[in-house]
This record gives C-alpha cells, structure tokens and sequence, in this order.
C-alpha cells in the first residue's frame, strides 16, 4: 500500500513505513493519521512481516500536529480518534514495532515513538512534548508515558514541554539506541539485524503481557501466561533452541573424553 502521505515497502519479514509530509515535517493531519491507521491495518494481517520500522521522510520523524490546520479550521473531530486507532495498532499487533527517529519529534511524534516497542535515534535529533504550549496536553502520552517512565518524569515532559536531551532520553528509556545515522551500513543496521533474531513467538507473547501489566490482575494475567507459554512451548523456535542444545551437550561431551583432544568448557 502507498498513498500520498504514507510509504509501505516490504523486504522479506520487514515493513518500513515512511510518513510523506516532508514539506510539512510530516506533521500529522487527517489524512496522514487516516492513511496510517489504514497502513498498519493491513501490516497487522500480514502474518509474513515480523518487524516494521516507522520513519519520516525528509528532515524529520515527525513534527507532531500540524499547526496550519489548527489555525485553519481546528482540530476537526475525527483526527484525534483515528491518530489513536493508528497507535494503538501498533502496540497491540503481533509484531515488534521500531520507531527509527531523525530530526523533529515533537507531540505526536513522540506519542508516535512511545507506542512503538523500540526506539533508535540518530545523533541530533530532537525530542519534545511542547502541546502544553499551544493550551492542550499531548493526546494519549498521559497515560502512556507514566507506564514506561514513571509518574515524576511523565509530569516534567508533559507539563513543562521543554526539549528533551537524547543522553536523558537514553538514561530514562525513553530511547533505546542513539546512533550516528539512520541510512546506510552501521549500528542502525545491526540493531535491526538483532530484533530480527529474536525469537517471534515468545517475543508476541511477551508483548501482549507487558502491554497489558497495568491493568491485569495478577490471576488473569497468570492464566494469559500459561496459554501463551503453551503456544511458545508448540513453536519452531523451542525447537530449535532444544537441538541446539542437545547438539552443544554432544559437543561438551566429546570435549570432555579422552579421545576428543580437548578438555571441555567447564560447564
């Protein structure tokens, strides 16, 4: 799918989706939300794509709400509805979702990011939740942003609205990874390279619990994990990691006798 503010490529098991609007820093207006809910949609039922990258076109991320439109004609009342749709596919989709960020990302930029499962920051970039200063608060970050950071540092960046300093972003967790550049063979590359490899099921399944820790009791959430744990203990990737071991165990063995020339690695 590729529409006029949204480009959806695919290679192998991961999707990239890439806001258009870089005339407008990919602010976000009615069609550009409109476009991503229906975008991640159909990412969500596709059960070949393991991984998606989000990203900005141009000079950045995202700028968050476009202010041309609210001194236009306001806020008009289907945006705010169909923005969440579109983040809330993405914490609720069986796949593990990368928000790789340059640039502006302010207000629903970052509301943007922090629906993500992770995100990679290129050096430079720039992180704020300014609304408070156009008289609103950052749509859903209330409520998202004191479940990954705590309630003390959600209040500072909502109600204060300041930049963000990456180092702080990292330390907190707001950011998982600042590297120098998001194009081209490096640190970004590798680091998509290793949530490829992490077990997909297990992964699923671990995110669904955590998405819902807050809000589940402990019984209910005990009862998820063991149907969960079931299906993990069924997929390939138990498997695997079974005949690896039991080929390392082999491989152990023969170190450790006489005849293997070796003497073991002491597990």
């Amino acid at each position: 799918m590729t529409t006029s503010t949204v480009l959806l490529s695919r290679d192998g098991a991961v999707a990239t989706l890439t806001l258009n609007r870089p005339e407008k820093l990919n602010a976000l207006n009615v069609e550009l939300v409109t476009d991503l809910r229906d975008a991640l949609t159909e990412i969500a039922q596709d059960k070949g794509i393991r991984l998606v990258v989000v990203r900005g076109a141009g000079r950045a991320f995202c700028a968050g709400l476009d202010l041309d439109m609210m001194a236009e004609v306001g806020m008009p009342p289907e945006f705010y509805p169909m923005q969440e749709q579109a983040f809330r596919l993405i914490e609720t989709m069986d796949k593990l979702v990368v928000a790789a960020i340059h640039g502006y990302c302010l207000g629903g930029g970052v509301q943007l990011a922090i629906a993500c499962d992770f995100r990679i920051v290129a050096e430079g970039a720039v992180l704020a939740l300014p609304a408070i200063n156009e008289g609103l608060f950052p749509g859903m970050a209330p409520y998202r942003l004191p479940r990954l950071l705590g309630l003390g540092l959600a209040r500072r960046y909502v109600l204060l609205g300041d930049p963000i300093p990456l180092a702080e972003a990292e330390r907190v967790g707001l950011v998982d990874w600042i590297v120098p550049e998001l194009d081209g063979a490096g640190e970004f590359e590798r680091i998509i390279e290793k949530l490829l490899a992490i077990p997909f099921t297990a992964a699923v399944h671990g995110k669904h619990l955590m998405r819902t820790a807050f809000e589940t009791p402990f019984g209910l959430a005990f009862d998820d994990s063991r149907y969960r744990l079931a299906l993990c203990l069924q997929s390939a990737d138990v498997q695997r990691a079974s005949e690896t071991w039991r080929a390392r165990k082999v491989e152990r063995t023969h170190q450790r006798s006489p005849d293997g020339g070796g003497r073991g690695d002491g597990i």
